[in-house]
């Protein structure tokens, strides 16, 4: 229910300030907030530690502020791979005329591991960052 109300009320504040002439002032001090302008309204600057981030909510205290990684440019689909560990655990099998001694074709019973990372992708999705601004 919390999830709902605060979500309504961004969406409320968003539209609010997509109004032309619209500003910040009746807002709590700090509050963030994503415009689709060039410049923040009047009584708010940009949020520039949030520029090319993805804004999280949180009810940690101690998690306000924190950032992680490098920021996004915008307009730009970014690279990136997936990379991930394996072991998998093969029984013993014989084949007739390939269990000899020296047959080094085939693999051992057991565990077998490997790592393993992707060729490097983008999401080919359009996007664009919106300004996030801060109260003053």
């Amino acid at each position: 229910m919390l999830r709902k109300i605060v979500f309504t009320f961004i969406c409320v504040v968003i539209t609010a300030l997509s109004v032309p002439n619209a500003t910040a002032e009746d807002l709590p001090k700090g509050m963030i907030f994503f415009v689709e302008t060039e410049s923040c309204p009047s009584g708010s600057s940009a949020a520039k530690d949030a520029a090319g981030r993805v804004v999280m909510v949180t009810t940690d205290i101690s998690q306000i502020g924190k950032t992680s990684g490098t920021p996004m440019v915008d307009q730009k689909d970014n690279t990136h791979t997936h990379s991930g560990s394996m072991t998998v655990n093969l029984p013993e099998k014989r084949i007739a005329g390939a269990s000899s001694c020296c047959n080094g074709q085939a693999t051992k019973k057991g565990n077998h591991s490997a790592n393993i990372t992707s060729g490097s992708s983008t999401t080919n999705l359009p996007f664009i960052q919106l300004l996030i601004c801060a109260v003053n």
